[in-house]
């Protein structure tokens, strides 16, 4: 059976180690777990050759821009000026600087690895009371699908979780910037612009409920469609057009499969019914993160009969329902209940560390025998 590479069971090991020792000896956040998790994750993603699901993809996309990209195009692209090229500036822009430079492409993925574990896990630090908990969330399996994977969202979502810094202190003209700089990677960040609004919705375990069922109820109905013409009259050219892509895309656009994933999500959607109000009396600005979760479950189950928009539109918010939301619950409940919340996402992990090991880590090329970096 295939098997993780090393680096990944060393991180895997370590963050298993960190979590027990933070939430049940030290009682406390410690800053070095985050640092070691961090630099270890970045050496390993980002140095790696030939490993990810897109990897192919973006390394001819490296040498393409060189040939049929110039920085006028790219600054048209920052500007929402029309212009023929597809991907997204910032994105655009790192790869050119570095193919001019004459570097190699694993110093793109380093970058990328850089920027998007760099303001995720920063986010987690300052938001989150057990970071190492959160992190095992991300590092099984989200690391190796967004920031391995589809590199694009995963640095548009890390900017997006950024930007929750500036929720909080209402600064809605750095939330705004934060925004623009994450279009600038990937164009479903637009989807996170409601966001500021959203975290001063008032909810409660009753509501969260009933918003979720709506959402799942409403899913047959593909109401997303009415309004595809409103979005492309106020969106930028660009952005509408993804959205339509999105839709009638013939292979992706088609109803996400019933499966272990669902009882999984039913199974974190009970945790947040069950814990809010003690997550609301113990965690600061738990409130926000709350309803930015489940506004993205409520995406997830609305847009369930088009699994790229599925998997895709809710991804910032998603990232508050388990790297905040349920991550901090394991604070906010004291004594056994710690103990059997803490127990229960081992066995998560657990679980998934091998059934991704066996499958999609295989293809991903993240096993023993597939995996390559350059530094070794």
């Amino acid at each position: 059976m295939p098997i993780l590479h090393p680096v990944f069971i060393l991180i895997f090991l370590f963050l298993a180690f960190a979590s027990y020792w933070e939430i049940f000896r030290l009682e406390k956040k410690q800053s070095i777990f985050v640092w070691v998790t961090a630099i270890l994750i970045i050496i390993a993603i980002g140095f790696r050759i030939n490993v990810g699901a897109d990897y192919p993809v973006y390394k001819m996309l490296f040498s393409g821009f060189a040939i049929y990209t110039t920085y006028g195009d790219v600054l048209d692209k920052a500007l929402f000026r029309p212009n023929s090229e597809e991907i997204e500036w910032i994105f655009v822009l790192i790869n050119k600087l570095v193919f001019d430079f004459g570097l190699p492409f694993y110093i793109v993925t380093l970058i990328m690895a850089v920027i998007a574990v760099s303001l995720k896990f920063t986010a987690i630090y300052k938001n989150v009371a057990f970071p190492t908990i959160a992190m095992l969330f991300y590092f099984m399996p989200i690391m190796f699908f967004e920031d391995s994977g589809q590199m694009r969202q995963g640095l548009g979502i890390a900017v997006c979780v950024a930007s929750f810094k500036f929720i909080k202190e209402r600064n809605l003209f750095m939330f705004l910037l934060c925004i623009y700089i994450a279009l600038g990677f990937h164009k479903t960040a637009i989807v996170f612009l409601p966001a500021y609004w959203i975290v001063k919705i008032p909810m409660n375990s009753t509501r969260i409920f009933w918003v979720l069922i709506i959402a799942l109820l409403s899913s047959p109905f593909e109401l997303y469609r009415l309004g595809s013409d409103f979005f492309g009259s106020i969106a930028p050219q660009d952005i509408s057009g993804a959205y339509t892509g999105y839709m009638d895309d013939r292979y992706y656009g088609t109803e996400v499969e019933t499966g272990l994933n669902d009882l999984v999500k039913i199974i974190f959607i009970a945790i947040l019914i069950r814990y809010d109000k003690k997550g609301c009396e113990e965690v600061w600005w738990y409130e926000y993160m709350r309803n930015l979760a489940v506004f993205g479950m409520a995406l997830f189950y609305f847009f369930r009969s088009n699994e790229i928009f599925a998997v895709r539109l809710p991804g910032a918010y998603m990232f508050f329902v388990t790297m905040f939301c349920l991550s901090n619950l394991v604070y906010a409940v004291k004594g056994r209940g710690r103990q059997m919340l803490y127990l229960g996402f081992m066995m998560y992990f657990v679980a998934m560390f091998f059934y991704f090991g066996s499958g999609n880590a295989h293809r991903g090329g993240f096993t023993t025998e597939r995996y390559k970096n350059a530094l070794w």
